[in-house]
Formats: C-alpha cells, sequence, structure tokens
C-alpha cells in the first residue's frame, strides 16, 4: 500500500479557524494544535462550520480537530452518531483528507486494541475511496 503525500495543517488555517470558531492559539506552541484545540463537546459546531464556505486548508484541519474530538467522546452513542456523519463527509471529500485518513488508520499496527477507537471504521472507509487499493 503506497502511502498519500504528507499534508499539514497551515498557520493560515490555525488562524482562520482560530478566529472562525473562537479557538486557542498560541504563537508560541502549536505543535499538535489540531489535536488540543478541540472539545468534544462542540463537535457539532465543528461539523457544521466545516459545511460552511471554508477552504481546503481550513476543512483539512478542521476535520482533524473534528476526528479528534470523536475519538475523545466519552458515550459509544455519541461516538458512533458523530463518526457516522464524519465518514459520509470524509468519502465525499476524501481527497482533501486522504493522507488523515490513512494516518488515522494507524496501518504501521495490526493489533487495534493498541489503535484509535475510529482506527477500523477509517480503515473500511480507506478500503472503499483509496485509489491505492483499486486494481
Amino acid at each position: 500500500m503506497k502511502e498519500p503525500n504528507l499534508r499539514f495543517v497551515t498557520n493560515k488555517a490555525i488562524e482562520e479557524l482560530t478566529k472562525g470558531l473562537n479557538l486557542i492559539y498560541d504563537l508560541d506552541d502549536y505543535q499538535d494544535w489540531e489535536y488540543i484545540v478541540g472539545k468534544p463537546a462542540d463537535v457539532e459546531k465543528y461539523i457544521n462550520y466545516y459545511n460552511s464556505e471554508i477552504n481546503d486548508d481550513c476543512k483539512f484541519a478542521l476535520m482533524e480537530i473534528i476526528i479528534q474530538t470523536i475519538e475523545d467522546q466519552e458515550k459509544k452513542s455519541d461516538f458512533l452518531k458523530y463518526l457516522e456523519i464524519t465518514q459520509k463527509i470524509l468519502s465525499i471529500n476524501f481527497k482533501i483528507h486522504e493522507y488523515s485518513i490513512f494516518y488515522w488508520c494507524c496501518f504501521d499496527n495490526e493489533n487495534l486494541e493498541d489503535c484509535w477507537k475510529v482506527t477500523p471504521y477509517l480503515r473500511t472507509l480507506w478500503e472503499k475511496n483509496s485509489i491505492n487499493n483499486m486494481s
């Protein structure tokens, strides 16, 4: 399986999302910003904002926040609800999020017990959508 091209969250996307969603942004320390800034209780707000008129860089960064907030859901029913919504978005915008999906699939680990909760679902999504797996 060929790994997709790396893609990173841009500073401009961080700035735009910080302003648009009133997120925390510390100029001195923004490493892993997309994984620590989101709040699970705000996942619907993030999904709604994703569906607004934002550019692909913002969509990419925001999806990282969304996936992390889904991962952090405490109730399984909420986890599954938001995951289902997000999987549809990821399928529609697969090219934008190809690297993120690949990352969260945790393909370097065969033991799903050592992966994220979203991993098995995103592996299925990857298999359905990845051109790397098509003959």
